[in-house]
């Protein structure tokens, strides 16, 4: 089958490209032909950009800053490389069209926050597959709402319940999201693995940098407040260990999405806040602590954490856990054939 996935789109975020990329990859083991649809802003926005960077250009001060960076500049070769795409599509009606002009028989929606409100809505029902025909099977994989409350007004909720109940599969990431909905539409749904937990530790072994530190380090990766767990790094530093530190947050380019990988899967401990660098910890087997995220919503954490019985305290048994991977693969598996047949 030829499907289009529909996640969020490609920038800086290491999980969210993993997860398209794993997501990806899983369908072709499968047999299928996947391309991403490029979704992005309205053309109106891009318009606007373009001005913008005229204006840099020309140095206009508002515009201009002699400190400014490409953040992606490593992070594009790996998008390039690894994820076929459509052509961007920056409208309603573009949307409307992409089924056809790309000769899709299937259209998955997730992974990722792709229902979150304040995001979805950006593209009016996009996410919720309102362009595809009838003709065409629509369903979403391990689709995540970010939060634990339904956020959505009453008109948005029954546009979504009439969209919904045209899927031939619902499945969601977190374990509160299947009450979530029940609740709010009176629709079924099942709580699945990320894309990434799809793929095998050696999938990620071939795209994976080298180790880059030599000696014992730990890798924090961290999204979120990062004050309270200052006194747990200089720990580390005063029982000689390194201590590489890397924050979305800061200004600078970005490193490659196979060295984010290669700091994971070397490290002698993980600490994050971050869902996919607890994740990717946990298929590569290393030990980690956690810590939650309130900016940006405990329940995906929360969730993966209930799935693996993963306590923050406790040394991690990855035999056991790896049994309870397995199984939720099979569930997976079992979705997609089931579906896409």
């Amino acid at each position: 089958m030829r499907i289009g996935i529909l996640t969020h789109p490609q920038g800086g975020n290491y999980g969210g490209l993993l997860q398209c990329y794993a997501l990806c990859t899983y369908l072709k083991k499968l047999g299928h032909d996947p391309i991403v649809i490029q979704r992005v802003a309205d053309r109106s926005f891009w318009l606007w950009e373009f001005i913008r960077n005229i204006l840099k250009t020309l140095h206009f001060p508002r515009y201009y800053n002699s400190n400014n960076v490409d953040r992606l500049v490593h992070i594009r070769p790996f998008i390039d490389k690894y994820l076929i795409r459509t052509m961007p599509i920056d409208s309603q009606r573009k949307m409307r069209k992409v089924c056809e002009k790309y000769h899709l028989d299937a259209v998955i929606v997730g992974s990722d926050q792709v229902w979150r409100h304040d995001y979805a809505m950006k593209f009016g029902y996009n996410y919720f597959l309102d362009f595809v025909p009838e003709n065409i099977i629509k369903l979403s994989y391990a689709a995540s709402f970010g939060l634990s409350e339904w956020h959505y007004t009453a008109s948005q909720t029954k546009k979504i319940k009439q969209l919904l109940s045209c899927f031939r599969g619902i499945s969601v990431r977190e374990s509160d999201a299947v009450p979530m909905l029940k609740h709010a539409i009176g629709i079924n749904s099942m709580q699945l693995i990320d894309p990434t937990m799809l793929l095998l530790k050696e999938d990620y072994d071939i795209i994976t940098s080298p180790r880059i530190v030599l000696e014992k380090y730990v890798f924090v990766y961290w999204l979120g407040d990062k004050q309270t767990i200052y006194p747990e790094i200089e720990k580390y530093r005063n029982n000689g260990f390194s201590v590489v530190d890397l924050n979305l947050r800061d200004r600078v380019e970005q490193i490659p999405v196979e060295d984010w990988l290669s700091y994971i899967k070397y490290a002698d401990r993980v600490i994050t806040d971050s869902f996919h660098g607890c994740v990717f910890s946990i298929l590569f087997e290393r030990q980690f602590k956690v810590y939650l995220n309130t900016s940006g919503g405990t329940s995906r954490i929360a969730s993966l954490c209930s799935m693996f019985s993963i306590r923050n305290e406790c040394q991690m048994d990855y035999s056991a856990l790896n049994d309870i991977l397995e199984q939720y693969r099979n569930k997976s598996e079992n979705y997609f054939k089931s579906i896409l047949c």
